[in-house]
């Protein structure tokens, strides 16, 4: 077989120098090689698993994949291509396939740490953690260090909230294997959602030092400054951020949040609109964008925006304008805000899917209906805030207003009455109950004059009577 060069070369040789192309950082041409070599001997396993582990370096995860499968189809028990192939699962979001890979990595070499630790990483994002406990307890079996495994059992606990078994997990692996750099930056994040902010700033700048310029430390480093109230410092670190990566967009939000928190809102729109246009389709980011954009009393565009997040499309459950119930109360409150109730109703109904007792997110989805028109459906949202809580002022409030402006006054002041006697000082319906009293004595005028008007009109009518000649009686 001829190469570019014209010279016959074979199938081991093209192996051997994809090997030293490898080594010198040439992937693409190593690649190159081994694929030429396997079009001549296909069923090399061994040169399957080599093409797996240049295209992993390329970042070609999906075709790595493909090749460590075709590489372990033909070597069943080679264990590193069933651990690349574990890897591939992971990387392409098979966490399943990843245990399956590694129980047989574990079955063919028991003493193979990633067999136990991808397994352990995998079951984490399953979320099934007491397998993943379990395989850890099994590592310990047969191992009599293992830090790898030790970094992902306390990922798995930071996973659920077990903060000091996490602690203490990242610090033995850490004493086992000082090399594992980026276990301190994990560490100090984990201090960080412990609340725990002047550990994690002891061991975030540790950290730094070892890896400086890391944006992962420095993003850590940066939010632990903001929960120490040193805003100026963390603006500073989210700004190196920037410098080191221009398109890094978690510290874009960060600045953005800053800003807007400060009511900086020029500078938190532009922020916001800068991540978006680095492709970030984070419906939270959006939303931030929108509440700048409102507070700029630029309801206009912050009402697009909420049109193409939530005007047409289904809202996906994993939203976390669903998921959290605060976020989609500020989001529904904006569209109101901004003239789209309709769009407040489409949030606030997929979020009480999820909580369904939340009063704010009932309160809230009443108004956004009797503010679209739909009065229907704000009556029943309105008794189904009743039934869960009878002495709502804002509900009462609501269907006093509702009742009123509709000309149903005996209803509105049933409802006044209620409220006024849970709290006479309640200055909304105090208004309202004025209100009606004039719509009232307006009524009663209307209909006194009508009676006045009437009046008069009988007696013109009964003088003009009076005006005709008399005739005598006769006998």
């Amino acid at each position: 077989m001829a190469d570019d060069s014209g010279e016959w070369t074979s199938a081991e040789a093209r192996v051997e120098r994809a090997r030293g192309l490898f080594q010198s950082g040439k992937l693409e041409e190593a690649a190159t090689q081994l694929r030429r070599a396997l079009a001549t001997e296909p069923d090399r396993g061994e040169w399957h698993h080599n093409l797996a582990v240049t295209l992993d370096a390329l970042g070609r995860h999906p075709e790595a994949l493909a090749s460590y499968e075709r590489a372990i189809e033909l070597l069943p028990n080679h264990a590193h291509a069933l651990l690349g192939a574990a890897q591939g699962s992971i990387r392409t979001g098979h966490p399943d396939q990843c245990v399956r890979y590694c129980e047989r990595v574990s079955k063919i070499d028991s003493k193979l740490e990633p067999g136990y630790s991808m397994r352990i990483m995998a079951l984490g994002m399953l979320n099934r953690f007491e397998e993943a406990e379990s395989v850890y307890f099994l590592a310990q079996q047969y191992l009599s260090e293992m830090p790898l495994c030790l970094v992902e059992m306390a990922n798995v606990l930071a996973q659920q909230g077990k903060f000091e078994r996490s602690i203490w997990c990242y610090r033995e692996a850490m004493s086992q294997n000082p090399k594992l750099l980026a276990v301190k930056t994990r560490l100090g994040i984990v201090f960080l959602r412990a609340g725990q902010l002047e550990s994690a700033h002891q061991v975030l700048i540790q950290a730094l030092r070892e890896l400086p310029g890391d944006s992962a430390t420095l993003l850590a480093l940066g939010r632990t400054l903001e929960g120490l109230g040193r805003i100026i410092e963390a603006e500073e670190k989210y700004r190196r951020i920037i410098e080191l990566e221009p398109a890094n967009h978690a510290a874009h939000i960060r600045l953005g949040d800053i800003a807007l928190r400060a009511g900086r809102l020029d500078e938190a729109r532009s922020a916001y609109s800068l991540v978006i246009t680095l492709g970030v389709t984070d419906a939270a980011v959006r939303l931030r964008l929108v509440e700048a954009l409102s507070r700029l009393n630029l309801r206009n565009e912050a009402g697009r925006h909420l049109e193409e997040l939530f005007g047409r499309a289904h809202i996906p459950t994993n939203s976390p304008v669903v998921e959290d119930a605060s976020i989609a109360l500020g989001a529904a409150g904006t569209a109101i805000d901004c003239g789209r109730p309709t769009v407040a109703i489409r949030i606030l109904t997929a979020s009480l899917k999820r909580h369904a007792k939340d009063e704010r997110l009932v309160r809230r989805l009443a108004r956004a209906q009797f503010e679209s028109g739909d009065r229907v459906g704000g009556r029943r949202t309105t008794r189904q805030m009743l039934a869960l809580n009878r002495n709502c002022m804002e509900t009462l409030h609501n269907i006093a207003l509702d009742a009123m402006t509709h000309g149903q006054l005996r209803r509105a002041s049933a409802a006044i009455a209620r409220g006024l006697k849970l709290q006479p000082a309640d200055h909304g319906l105090r208004r309202i109950r004025l209100r009606i009293v004039g719509i009232r004595i307006k009524e009663y005028l209307r209909s006194t004059s009508r009676r006045i008007e009437n009046a008069v009109k009988w007696i013109a009518d009964r003088i003009k009577s009076i005006k005709r000649p008399i005739s005598l009686r006769r006998s």
